[in-house]
């Protein structure tokens, strides 16, 4: 993606010349060459194929008999381009930042996933359309099989795309049979179950030796003020009391176990 200047370039025996607003899509074989002005100013990016053909895969819910190509072409000024390449820049500029929450596999992991799904419908393609539209109906046993996942592994980076290759259906059919079933997307219902146990963490922890940070962090949530906005909403007390609370019930029990002791 060019920033600023010009730059031409050919690939597989096609030419492109362009600045600002467009975008250039490379093939992992074939030539390639580029040349810019001075001073022109670029962001670059590498996708594994394997990477890519996988989401789309699970993404159509079958496996491809051949390779995806992408138009090399891609206008960035409106659409799903411009909300993926804004999507990218964040990407780029977090990744080496020291202290950024992309290097914690339970907020990098589902930020690059979406990444390479969104690519899928940024970037023009043969499947770009089935994508799109795709409406599958799911067995409530894959939703089950989700839930099961959901509620024995929250504590992991899970993503919906990992949970329906294990329930072998794909990413968007899973989200449609959850929202039938359940009445939420698969990644709504894993923050509820996350909130649940980073609750029931906080009245079994000791303040002393215990942040709400570190239980927030524990369970995925990355944002403090999110979270105690949540927790506040959903238990009509903020985390901290909770965490305050918890401690003082195991104190009030511990006293009249030794009374009844004595």
């Amino acid at each position: 993606m060019l920033r600023s200047g010009r730059v031409e370039s050919v690939h597989r025996g096609s030419s492109l010349t362009g600045g600002p607003g467009i975008a250039a899509v490379y093939q992992p074989e074939g030539d390639a060459g580029s040349r810019w002005a001075a001073g022109s100013r670029l962001l670059g990016v590498k996708i594994d194929r394997c990477v890519v053909e996988d989401a789309l895969s699970d993404a159509l819910g079958r496996q491809l008999t051949s390779q995806i190509d992408f138009t090399s072409c891609v206008s960035i000024e409106a659409g799903a381009a411009r909300s993926w390449i804004n999507m990218l820049s964040l990407f780029a500029e977090q990744l080496f930042r020291p202290g950024s929450l992309l290097n914690h596999p339970l907020a990098g992991w589902p930020f690059v996933d979406s990444l390479v799904h969104g690519l899928l419908l940024a970037a023009d393609n043969p499947y770009r359309r089935a994508i799109a539209g795709e409406t599958h109906v799911v067995s409530p046993r894959a939703v089950r099989a989700a839930v099961e996942i959901i509620e024995e592994e929250a504590h992991l980076p899970l993503t919906v795309s990992s949970i329906a290759a294990r329930c072998h259906v794909s990413a968007r059919t899973l989200q449609q049979g959850f929202r039938r079933c359940m009445g939420a997307s698969p990644m709504a219902y894993l923050r509820e179950v996350r909130l649940r146990r980073a609750h029931q963490s906080l009245l079994e922890s000791d303040p002393s030796v215990t942040s709400v940070a570190s239980v927030a962090y524990h369970w995925g949530f990355t944002n403090l003020g999110r979270f105690a906005a949540a927790h506040t909403a959903r238990y009509a007390e903020p985390p901290a009391k909770t965490l305050r609370r918890g401690a003082f019930r195991r104190s009030q029990a511990n006293i009249r176990c030794s009374g009844e002791v004595i």
